[in-house]
């Protein structure tokens, strides 16, 4: 085996494989990165058994020249070790004995232990089934605006990740962790005859978004128990979550009896000063009473310290008596989600979830439940 390669171009393709990679498993191969050298391409896999990996280089791009065939099973930490060492814009790499690979340039030279490629499992792609397609950017921007309502660690198991829907060429993204909900819809061009929903882990979920490009388009193939992100060169499938997602639908209140209108930065700094930091680093109530023409701010953590600020730079519509608290966490965070001037916070009493919108980004839903204070 012999070939040759843009290192940074290199580095780029081991990293993504190497991410995922789980160094605590027991069985050493699947620790490693499958490398097949083809005569037209080099294939690199890598997998954790709840997510999998395999991302090309095709002959033509990044320098690529492949002089012998063949397939060698690399430790990926230290691989990208070395080539970051290195600084030759071209990398020479070749088997030196059975189970040791030469990394070379024109300065440099290295060589290092393989594992048996042999051992390695057989990992299946599923490129086929149901699919549909979204631009990078739209997904990864929509990804980061969800992901803020997802606990891992949810003892409801179908919530420790993100609900992909479709509903009449709307396409859902919705997290929820019980206490607030996330939902960000995107327009399809395209039929999807067949119902489409899955449930993506938390953690593919953060993979996926250093995975995603800004530009180009992302297909999402669902078959099985397994979805498929096709991006460029790269394939990325995770197992799903299995069970019922809830219906969220019935959560989002249309009705409301006061909306504030104001802008996102200027509320953003306001709820950040009632966040109260503590060592315990246990979440801030705050408790937002709205009267006439003013909203009176407050919040207290006890032995820390509270905090008191009366706020007018808002519209209002609607009743203009409220009192409600909320967890100042939950709030701060959806409120960075959205990246418009200004947002509405929609109220219906103490006991009903706040709504976070905003008319200068109608595909973007954040639902607050409140909260009592002591």
């Amino acid at each position: 085996m012999f070939f040759s390669v843009n290192r940074l171009a290199f580095i780029e393709e081991i990293n993504k494989c190497n991410r995922i990679i789980d160094s605590k498993v027991p069985t050493p191969s699947i620790s490693g990165i499958l490398l097949e050298i083809d005569a037209d391409k080099i294939s690199l896999i890598s997998s954790n058994t709840s997510m999998s990996i395999k991302t090309i280089i095709n002959m033509g791009t990044n320098d690529l020249l492949i002089k012998e065939t063949g397939t060698i099973l690399i430790r990926g930490k230290y691989f990208l070790e070395i080539l970051r060492r290195m600084d030759d814009d071209i990398v020479n790499i070749s088997n030196i004995e059975e189970n040791i690979v030469s990394l070379s340039g024109e300065k440099s030279e290295f060589s290092l232990n393989i594992l048996n490629y042999n051992d390695y499992p057989t990992i299946g792609f599923r490129e086929k089934g149901d699919i549909v397609t979204v631009k990078n950017n739209d997904l990864k921007k929509s990804l980061n605006q969800t992901i803020i309502s997802v606990n891992e660690w949810n003892q409801k198991i179908v919530l420790a990740g993100l609900n992909f829907s479709i509903d009449n060429s709307m396409f859902y993204i919705t997290g929820t962790d019980g206490f607030r909900v996330s939902r960000k819809r995107i327009q399809l061009f395209e039929d999807i005859p067949n119902k489409f929903e899955t449930n993506i882990p938390h953690k593919s979920v953060l993979e996926l978004i250093k995975l995603l490009p800004e530009k180009g388009e992302c297909k999402i193939v669902s078959v099985d128990s397994h979805v498929t992100f096709i991006i460029n060169n790269t394939l990325f499938q995770t197992t799903i979550l299995e069970g019922q997602f809830p219906d969220v639908n019935a959560v989002f209140p249309t009705d409301f009896n006061t909306t504030l209108y104001m802008d996102n930065k200027k509320f953003f700094k306001l709820i950040s000063r009632a966040d109260i930091p503590s060592e315990e680093n246990t979440s801030t109530v705050v408790n937002l009473i709205l009267n006439n023409d003013s909203i009176f701010i407050k919040s207290n953590i006890h032995q820390i310290g509270s905090f008191e600020e009366i706020f007018k730079e808002f519209e209002l519509k609607g009743l203009d008596e409220q009192n409600i608290c909320f967890n100042s966490k939950y709030l701060i965070e959806s409120l960075k989600t959205f990246e418009t001037k200004n947002v509405e916070i929609n109220l219906i009493d103490s006991k009903k979830p706040i709504v976070i919108s905003s008319s200068e980004d109608m595909d973007l839903s954040q639902i607050i439940l409140p909260m009592f204070s002591n």
